[in-house]
Formats: C-alpha cells, sequence, structure tokens
C-alpha cells in the first residue's frame, strides 16, 4: 500500500502535487529514500552514541 501512497495528491507550499510523470516519480522515490536513510542513520547514531556514552559513565564510576 505504501508503494501506491505517492498518488494521493500532497499540499507542498500550498501547491497541490501528485506525481505523473516518470521524472516526477523518480524524484519523488529519490526524496523519500532520502528522508529515510537519513531517519536510519540518525537512529543508529543516537544508539551508537547512548553506547558509547553508557561505556564512558561505567569506565568513570569508581
Amino acid at each position: 500500500m505504501l508503494m501506491f501512497a505517492h498518488h494521493v495528491a500532497v499540499e507542498i507550499l500550498g501547491r497541490e502535487f501528485s506525481p505523473h510523470t516518470p521524472l516526477e516519480h523518480v524524484c519523488t522515490f529519490g526524496g523519500i529514500g532520502l528522508i529515510a536513510a537519513l531517519t536510519c542513520y540518525g537512529g543508529f547514531a543516537l544508539c551508537r552514541d547512548l553506547a558509547e556514552r553508557m561505556r564512558t559513565r561505567r569506565r568513570l564510576r569508581p
């Protein structure tokens, strides 16, 4: 169902947008892919940093 969700018109900056041409589809999927990749990397970086902080706190305690 998510694959066909891009055919629903959305309002972007006050204008209705729904991809029709192959180029619009490529741009839409590229933008969604970029957002998904950055979200996944952000989650990974958060977990990595929290794990490192926990390890550092354990080493500092007497």
